[in-house]
């Protein structure tokens, strides 16, 4: 271990990471203003513009005006695939021309990311050197996640903004608005909601975890009622079977419930019929939903540790959604920030070689294309970030189960971690 003591020590790694992260801002400089008639700023730009204008974007096809306002327009997607309290939160935006809206929304999302890391730096506390939260911003800024959110101008961003926010508040004592900012981000885009069972429960007594459950419904109840119970029950009905119809079967999904369903897909020589396609999707979800729920097995039996707890659960929400692209590990910035703390703290040549290999598969965004010749070995090559997520899972799985010692309360018996 003394050689990659003596490696980590190296001052040339904090050189070469500011300037690899220089390079790429100044490549977003370039590309990312010429992103604004892209996915998926156009879809949220239309839909809300649809509402302003008294069209409802879930029964009328997005051609039409997007065609009109100079945006891409995408036949996967004729229609609007958002909740309808997202294109509300949207309207400010949709009010402004197309390219001012953009360059806002761009900068949300980046004010996001700077969230992000302050969060983890100020989560991690003294456990975080200051060399050690760089190479964490470093390796999160170069990151395939961060640059596909930002050339797809996703939301994901905000999602995990919100939910770290809520585990900070959860770490502070303040249980309400844990749940409260979580319940938010549910509103926004559902797979949130995952996490909410975890912080309702967590904190205080029955009457306390009662109360918030109650907070949490009058909270979705009165979003529900503000933007529309029309809207929702057309988007139940058209926006979510024509969102999801969408990620069947595609490469760019990186969860064990997408694995399953591709898997079926290539057993039907990428043809199956409308019952198969359904009986495998239907598999896929339930595999996906085993997943989780052993994840908050894990969790109620192991009653302790909450950051390892936290840290599994956003693992197996992203092996166990049905649609993970890759701006979804954005998730990931804290648990492996935590995973490195503690295998820093007692390392082994096999777990840092482990989390190396971790955090190069949750970057294999794009395999090599001469894989989509061989269908069913593409589908094995394409997940290869989904088998990043396994090796993390297991270590948090361990984390919980083996370990006799709260890793959050290690640092006060000597001084901070360097990572």
């Amino acid at each position: 271990m003394n050689w990659w003591r003596r490696l980590a020590a190296s001052r040339l790694l904090d050189a070469g990471a500011v300037v690899v992260t220089l390079l790429l801002l100044s490549r977003w400089v370039v590309i990312i203003p010429t992103r604004w008639c892209d996915y998926d700023f156009n879809h949220y730009y239309v839909g809300s513009r649809m509402l302003l204008v008294g069209q409802n974007p879930y029964t009328t096809s997005l051609k039409a005006m997007s065609q009109a306002l100079g945006f891409t327009y995408s036949s996967q997607l004729p229609i609007a695939g958002y909740p309808p309290s997202f294109l509300w939160l949207f309207v400010p935006l949709a009010m402004l021309p197309p390219q001012v809206a953009y360059a806002i929304w761009v900068s949300v999302e980046i004010g996001c990311l700077i969230l992000i890391l302050w969060l983890v730096r100020r989560l991690l506390g003294g456990r975080l050197s200051a060399r050690g939260w760089l190479f964490v911003a470093a390796l999160t800024i170069t990151s395939r996640t961060v640059t596909y959110h930002l050339l797809f101008s996703q939301v994901q961003l905000l999602l995990a903004a919100l939910v770290f926010a809520a585990y900070a508040a959860h770490r502070a004592g303040r249980h309400g608005w844990a749940c409260l900012a979580v319940s938010a981000a549910g509103m926004l885009k559902f797979y949130p909601f995952f996490f909410l069972p975890w912080f309702i429960w967590s904190g205080g007594g029955m009457r306390a975890r009662l109360y918030r459950t109650l907070g949490v419904i009058g909270f979705i109840v009165g979003i529900v009622v503000l933007t529309g119970p029309a809207l929702w029950r057309d988007f139940f009905h058209f926006g979510i079977p024509a969102a999801v119809g969408e990620e069947i079967g595609r490469t760019f999904n990186f969860s064990l419930s997408a694995l399953v369903t591709n898997l079926g897909y290539a057993y039907h020589h990428f043809h199956p019929s409308p019952d198969a396609k359904q009986w495998w999707w239907t598999l896929g979800t339930v595999t996906g939903l085993a997943v989780m729920a052993g994840a908050y097995g894990v969790c109620a039996v192991a009653r302790r540790d909450p950051e390892g707890q936290f840290c599994l659960l956003c693992v197996a929400m992203l092996m166990g959604t049905v649609t993970v692209q890759g701006h979804y590990f954005i998730f990931l910035v804290l648990p492996l920030a935590v995973a490195a703390i503690r295998i820093a703290a007692r390392p082994t040549a096999a777990q840092v070689i482990g989390l190396i290999l971790v955090v190069v598969a949750v970057n294999w965004i794009n395999p090599p294309d001469f894989l989509s010749r061989h269908s069913p070995w593409y589908i094995f090559a394409n997940d290869i970030p989904l088998y990043g997520l396994i090796g993390l899972a297991v270590f948090f799985w361990r984390e919980l189960t083996f370990r006799r010692v709260d890793c959050e309360r290690q640092p006060e018996a000597g001084p901070p971690v360097t990572v």
